[in-house]
């Protein structure tokens, strides 16, 4: 089966339970995170080298992108948690890794597994511009693009790890409160989403999951003591695991 799990910011011990509460396979199943997969949490290094095991994909989280920019000196360092990742002997390989990330992908249903019966679904970190009407072409130019520094810093690039609320026209705030909150003349992104297919986010920690019927929501919160929580398309099942045992 397909899963994806929400923002978990370096909580291994809870990604840990999330894996043996869905019964993960890496040899049958297969597993995306929405991004943020690192900072905050105690565990960064750790989830990274779990995440490699069980051969993990995901998109990239602003997060991701700004360990990516403190390691290349382009951003100064803020407070975070992630020493033991810079001081890894793996740390290149592990970073690099995270750089190569899509940040907006379409998961179809593999053909070979009898269980996936579930529809495609986009997946992105925080949300989509509502300009963006053909989410085909604009995945497309954003995979073609050289991942340069200056690839990081696009337009596109900080409103697929970003965005909360915003104009239709793409206009977007800094608010990162209850989406009911939104002020004037913001509405959360996905208020404009007319796409046909689910779109699975992360993010947006004070929204906590929420379901529509388009769009999917799995930052919970981990990190501030929220719980951990996964969405299979294929047995349309949510599971979720507390952020403490």
């Amino acid at each position: 089966m397909r899963w994806f799990v929400g923002d978990v910011q370096g909580c291994v011990r809870p990604l840990e339970r999330l894996l043996a509460e869905i019964r993960f396979d890496p040899e049958a199943d297969a597993i995306w995170h929405v991004g943020d997969l690192i900072n905050r949490g105690p565990h960064s290094l750790e989830t990274l080298r779990l995440w490699r095991d069980i051969g993990g994909r995901g998109v990239l989280g602003n997060h991701e992108v700004y360990a990516l920019m403190v390691r290349a000196g382009r951003w100064p360092r803020k407070s975070d948690t992630l020493d033991a990742l810079r001081d890894a002997p793996d740390a290149d390989a592990l970073l690099d890794d995270l750089g190569a990330l899509p940040v907006l992908a379409r998961v179809e249903p593999c053909a070979a597994r009898r269980d996936e019966h579930g529809a495609d679904v986009w997946v992105v970190h925080a949300g989509l511009d509502p300009r963006w009407t053909e989410l085909p072409k604009v995945a497309a130019s954003l995979a073609a693009a050289p991942r340069d520094l200056e690839f990081y810093e696009r337009d596109d690039v900080s409103c697929a790890t970003r965005i909360r609320c915003c104009t239709p026209d793409g206009a977007r705030s800094k608010f990162h409160g209850s989406p009911a909150d939104c002020p004037a003349p913001f509405a959360p992104w996905d208020d404009f989403y007319r796409g046909s297919l689910t779109v699975v986010h992360g993010h947006w920690a004070r929204r906590g999951h929420y379901r529509s019927p388009s769009v999917i929501g799995l930052d919970s919160g981990c990190v501030y003591g929220g719980p951990l929580t996964a969405w299979s398309p294929d047995s349309d099942e949510v599971v979720q695991v507390p952020a403490t045992p």
